[in-house]
């Protein structure tokens, strides 16, 4: 029986996904050719365009015979601007009303959907019209990112974090399968309504290039990006991460300002973007240690799988799925006891894991490491050994292929 996909992901839009070269991720939904058709759908991917793109109906791209990615407007027409929410709704109304109509004519079989807020409500819709399971897949402990930043998730939709709270546990409740990108987010999901029996992992192994998993010893030489950074016979340390305040960027400066003032000649490579990008770059400037953090910004997965073997530490604050592609580099990896991170970070085999906010620790792990490069080497080499067991491609797609054949049967 052909079995097809819709998903929805906010993590990148389409022009984001060509800009960096993530399409392994994109192809990766098919779960090699498990899903006869797949439509991708960033609903808000307006967001990110340009004024006069951020209007209209739906855009539709084909992005393979099989594949559909679909992106939605934050408004339907620029004349209502001036009424954003009212713009706002019909636009989404409208993305709604053709996701249903293609799905039912492509047979949709199973709904997956990236978060519990937004296309939580999204999913339960598609739900009711499809009669089909629905699938959340649990990329963080959101209460922990409430915490650090004070606001709301999602704050310019849902404004107050309550509001989320009682959306979440509506969503996971009624979602057929829990799986959460490590067992920390599934924990979160199960804690928040998830039924524990609904619950399972799937892992970021499947989503990631294939550069990532080459010998970090036969990559392709990084010299030339090396020069360029002003990083040439240099130490670095590397980071990579969205540029927000839940991901804790400000404590990779504290480090470095920390080792630098024992007198350690090291500098940090920061790769990734984000809003508070510029707040960070000017607290490394009043630090007085700009020269020493290299901001690298978006960069395509043949610039961060060629760099992160010259790196001498993966520093880990908290690092998603770039936590996967560092460790797979072959480089020790020091980071908080944090979400996720204590799956990949183990102490004294694959790297050092810290308190939780404690930078000074921190510093101290880094000046060992950096000082002693033969257990350095001995970790990094753990490190890849435990992550590529952890994350084999192979394993993770069957296991995904039968969590979702048992829940598409139980429908029938």
């Amino acid at each position: 029986m052909e079995k097809n996909l819709i998903t929805f992901d906010m993590s990148f839009t389409y022009k984001i996904i060509k800009e960096r070269n993530l399409y392994a991720a994109l192809e990766s939904r098919s779960l090699d050719d498990y899903f006869t058709k797949v439509i991708s759908v960033h609903p808000l991917s307006g967001l990110f365009e340009v004024s006069s793109e951020r209007y209209g109906m739906p855009n539709i791209i084909n992005i393979a015979p099989n594949h559909i990615f679909i992106e939605g407007k934050v408004g339907l027409t620029r004349w209502l601007a001036w009424i954003p929410p009212l713009n706002f709704i019909i636009a989404q109304f409208f993305l709604i009303n053709k996701l249903i109509n293609i799905s039912k004519k492509e047979k949709v079989s199973v709904i997956k959907i990236g978060d519990p807020y937004y296309l939580g409500i999204i999913g339960l819709i598609m739900k009711f019209f499809l009669k089909v399971p629905l699938v959340i897949r649990v990329c963080a402990r959101y209460d922990d990112i409430h915490k650090k930043t004070g606001n709301a998730i999602m704050p310019n939709l849902f404004r107050f974090r309550w509001i989320e709270k009682k959306i979440e546990r509506i969503v996971f409740k009624r979602c057929d399968l829990t799986a959460g990108a490590n067992e920390d987010n599934m924990k979160y999901g199960i804690e928040n309504g998830a039924p524990e029996e609904k619950c399972t992992l799937f892992r970021y192994g499947n989503l990631l290039d294939p550069l990532h998993w080459i010998d970090p010893t036969k990559r392709n030489n990084a010299d030339a990006q090396i020069d360029d950074l002003g990083l040439k016979n240099k130490k670095f340390l590397t980071t990579i991460s969205r540029l927000e305040t839940s991901k804790y960027i400000e404590h990779v400066i504290f480090t470095v300002q920390e080792l630098r003032n024992r007198q350690i000649d090291v500098y940090a490579l920061i790769i990734g973007d984000g809003s508070h990008r510029k707040e960070f770059e000017n607290l490394a400037i009043s630090k007085g240690i700009s020269d020493y953090i290299k901001f690298a910004g978006s960069c395509k997965q043949e610039f961060i799988a060629n760099i992160l073997p010259r790196s001498s530490v993966i520093l880990s604050p908290h690092m998603g799925r770039g936590l996967t592609e560092a460790a797979l580099s072959g480089v020790p990896i020091v980071g908080y006891d944090y979400d996720w991170q204590r799956e990949v970070i183990i102490n004294n085999k694959t790297g050092y894991l810290i308190e939780h906010e404690n930078w000074m620790a921190m510093s101290d792990a880094v000046e060992y490491l950096l000082s002693n490069q033969n257990i350095a080497d001995k970790l990094g080499k753990n490190a890849r050994d435990h992550i590529a067991q952890m994350m084999n491609p192979e394993k993770l797609n069957t296991h995904e292929k039968n969590s979702y054949s048992s829940i598409i049967e139980s429908e029938l």
